[in-house]
């Protein structure tokens, strides 16, 4: 039964990606009502309006195998799993309020700091959501990962960088700087009496700090985990540069938006934890 949650992981992940080309498309308001588009199980002829139906039907499938992962792991195990799994289940039902939030008050035109905010926090949801899932996953396994693991204190670097990147792409920052690296606005330290400007630039920042925390971890380790965590740090490098080079070309942002998400599960996955062996009754 552990591809139920496979499938949990999958589909997360694909609903995430999906979300990002809602976002870059424009689409988050091309249905306007919900959960159906039109009211209806009508097919909405709109490209935006497929992309903004599909992104929901992606996520009520990922739903239901959150679900089914929750009934699964509480009934076969204990501990560790048992909380991880409710996590993605809370943050499953809270996701799809937010969405229902969001329809409803117009975020997605991101008119008002509010709008932003509830955008941003959606997406907190969901890597909360595919977070709590690998943890699962993590903990269930005979077999857990090798090695001394990821440091907590490279990890944080990684994170801040991802939940600045979100406020930076939900806020409307994402060209604050311009189409350059690595000045911004023309400087390479730029007037940072615009808002927007700052959290691109702080956003930066905190990307060239975290480049530097997994450099240090693959010198002082000299793991294969480190060589290839370090590998996946520069490829998001390369996707994030380029998509800014290129004014946001689609297929980069949607490389970068993919990248990004699977590095969070990578670094989830492997992150060093002192976890108990959970209490199995039963083997997957």
């Amino acid at each position: 039964m552990r591809i139920i949650l496979g499938f949990a992981i999958l589909f997360t992940y694909i609903v995430m990606i999906w979300g990002g080309v809602v976002r870059s498309t424009d689409s988050g308001l091309a249905c306007p009502s919900w959960p159906l588009c039109y009211g209806d199980f009508s097919l909405p002829k709109e490209t935006s309006a497929k992309l903004e139906m599909g992104h929901r039907t992606v996520s009520s499938i990922a739903g239901l195998f959150v679900l089914l992962t929750f009934i699964y792991v509480w009934k076969h195990f204990k501990g560790l799993p048992r909380l991880t799994s409710a996590l993605a289940l809370l943050f499953t039902v809270s996701a799809a309020l937010t969405g229902m939030k969001m329809i409803k008050s117009e975020a997605p035109n991101l008119k008002y700091v509010s709008h932003m905010l509830l955008e941003s926090f959606h997406i907190y949801e969901s890597m909360l959501i595919l977070g709590s899932l690998v943890l699962t996953y993590r903990f269930i396994q005979k077999d857990k990962p090798t090695g001394d693991g990821i440091p907590l204190w490279a990890y944080t670097f990684a994170l801040a960088t991802m939940i600045t990147g979100v406020l930076v792409r939900y806020t409307g920052s994402g060209e604050a700087c311009g189409h350059e690296w690595p000045t911004c606005a023309g400087a390479l330290i730029p007037d940072l009496s615009n808002w927007q400007i700052a959290l691109q630039f702080i956003h930066r920042n905190l990307a060239y700090l975290t480049w530097l925390a997994f450099l240090l971890y693959l010198v002082v380790s000299r793991s294969r985990l480190a060589l290839y965590t370090f590998a996946l740090i520069n490829l998001q490098f390369v996707f994030a540069i380029s998509m800014v080079l290129s004014g946001f070309f689609l297929p980069l942002v949607f490389l970068d938006t993919a990248s990004g998400f699977f590095l969070f599960a990578w670094l989830t996955y492997h992150l060093k934890l002192g976890e108990p062996q959970p209490n199995l009754r039963t083997a997957w």
